[in-house]
């Protein structure tokens, strides 16, 4: 883990998972296995993250969301609270998911 990053501990990081500069991971987050989480990123509260998946720059995950394995999400994304994303899914650069 980068030394600039900011890592609850109170969160699990799964094995041979990567975490950017300028991360922050606040309590209760549950990240899986070979997942890279990039730069600047912000992962709230309840959020899980499967086997995988990749957090790009500059994305912000509000809190109790589910993010499926295998998943890529592109710089400058926004997802909203509770939001669920299924396994293998591509969301593009400077999306603002709702629901």
């Amino acid at each position: 883990f980068s030394k600039e990053a900011s890592i609850s501990k109170f969160s699990k990081i799964g094995s041979g998972t990567m975490i950017m500069g300028n991360t922050f991971i606040n309590s209760d987050v549950c990240i899986g296995d070979n997942c890279i989480i990039n730069n600047n990123s912000l992962i709230e509260h309840d959020v899980k993250i499967g086997n995988n998946s990749q957090i790009s720059t500059s994305v912000t995950i509000n809190g109790s969301c589910k993010i499926g394995s295998n998943c890529f999400i592109g710089s400058g994304t926004v997802i909203k609270n509770n939001v669920k994303i299924k396994n293998n899914t591509f969301v593009k650069m400077g999306s603002i998911i709702k629901k």
